[in-house]
């Protein structure tokens, strides 16, 4: 019997919860388990959500793109071995058809076991083309919605805006099962990048919220994807986003161990790879024999009551107190420790307030954290992407607006992905 994902999140409540399980007869006759919803909302009480109102996003077919993702595919993939270059081989692999279908498939085998994804999806501009998942149609009402197809007979059509009433939400459906299929591929330590444009990044960080939860947000990248000035419009619009969101976004406080001020910078689990250290900005004017070090703030924002109090400057005998708003990092006793292990300083000359003497030694197997700017001088434009395309294939119509390689290659660093790729087992299975 076909078994769609539907079917595999029976098995995981089943798991949790045999006693809300019960079996009924399909339209064929033969037995099936299914959820005995009544007895799931016993065991939740109060915490089940009933028809009231509450905070969501919503859209027209929201539902239905739902069901669509973990619908049953029965589609395999074929290799092209004819057109490969060294198939049994390589390490990468480039695959034609419906990603959606794609992403099911991939599923199989990846579970779990993709540790970046990277999607570059349709800006819903009015002038780009979708999927359209609904194949109940007829081709000749998919030719009259003045569709097209791809190279695998799938159905695109142009999403505009002027005659499309569900112009948003079709763009939602389809990004939505998508997006729920691809959180399934990620490992626990996973992240995903998604780049967008104004028109639709309030509704895709709606989405992902939803998908991947609002605490497994990393950050709306801002990138400069364009150096010159548009000239013909109100704005010149020059950046686009990288929306990020780790599978688990798991980080601890950076914080002093009881007896171990060194520890303060040891995260315990970092989505993105932290950055090389620029040893340059460290030096040693002291001689302090634990080598190079530089000065950092010893304030940190908000305020918290166990973390203010007056500070002594034994230079000056005044006392500090933390800026408005903020407070110190450390509690009094550990700062005692801190000051007796001379990683203490003082700032104008040692008349002024503490800083952390930070020791490269120690801090360097950690590294720094990236900024969230992408600047168009480090990572290159659209532009770049298209001039890249042209040395490749003597035109740029391939593909919209490409990215540059520099950004591709600085998400693929933060993201501290293996470098060993293997193709899915079921490909050697259908050679």
């Amino acid at each position: 019997m076909k078994k769609d994902l539907r079917s595999e999140n029976v098995k995981k409540i089943a798991e949790d919860f045999p006693m809300c399980i019960t079996e009924i007869k399909d339209k064929d006759g033969n037995l099936k388990k299914v959820v005995d919803f009544e007895k799931l909302k016993d065991l939740f009480s109060d915490d089940i959500r009933e028809k009231e109102e509450a905070y969501e996003f919503t859209w027209a077919e929201k539902r239905e793109a739902l069901h669509k993702a973990f619908e049953y595919n029965d589609k395999i993939l074929r290799p092209v071995v004819e057109d490969s270059l060294n198939f049994f081989d390589t390490q990468n692999i480039y695959i034609e058809g419906d990603n959606l279908d794609v992403l099911k498939i991939l599923r199989r085998s990846y579970f779990e076991k993709v540790k970046m994804i990277y999607i570059d999806p349709p800006y819903n501009t009015g002038h780009d083309f979708i999927y359209k998942d609904d194949r109940k149609q007829k081709v000749e009402e998919y030719q009259e919605e003045l569709g097209l197809w791809d190279e695998e007979d799938n159905m695109l059509f142009e999403n505009n805006e002027s005659t499309n009433g569900r112009f948003h939400s079709d763009w939602c459906s389809m990004i939505y099962s998508r997006l729920l299929l691809a959180r399934d591929l990620l490992r626990p330590d996973g992240v995903i990048f998604i780049s967008i444009d104004d028109n639709e990044v309030a509704s895709l960080r709606k989405i992902c919220d939803e998908i991947f939860g609002e605490d497994n947000f990393v950050a709306e990248i801002p990138w400069q994807s364009r150096a010159s000035i548009q000239n013909d419009t109100d704005f010149s619009i020059n950046h686009e986003y990288i929306l990020t969101y780790g599978k688990f976004r798991r980080r601890e406080n950076r914080r002093l161990k009881e007896s171990n001020v060194k520890e303060w910078y040891k995260t315990d689990s970092f989505v993105c790879k932290p950055l090389p250290l620029d040893k340059s900005k460290f030096s040693n004017p002291d001689n302090d024999p634990r080598g190079l070090w530089k000065a950092d703030p010893f304030d940190a924002p908000n305020i918290r009551p166990n973390l203010t109090y007056p500070i002594t400057n034994p230079n000056t005998g005044i006392q500090h107190l933390p800026p408005s708003g903020r407070h110190w990092r450390i509690s009094p006793e550990k700062f005692a420790n801190a000051l007796q292990d001379n990683r203490i300083i003082w700032t104008n000359c040692g008349q002024g307030r503490p800083q952390l003497k930070v020791f490269y030694e120690e801090k360097k197997n950690f590294g720094s954290v990236d900024n969230s700017w992408f600047s168009s001088e480090k990572i290159g434009t659209t532009t770049q992407g298209t001039k890249e395309l042209m040395s490749l294939f003597e035109k740029s119509s391939y593909f919209d607006s490409p990215k540059p390689t520099n950004l591709l290659n600085k998400l693929i660093n933060l993201a501290n992905i293996p470098t060993i790729f293997f193709p899915p087992p079921e490909w050697r299975r259908y050679t």
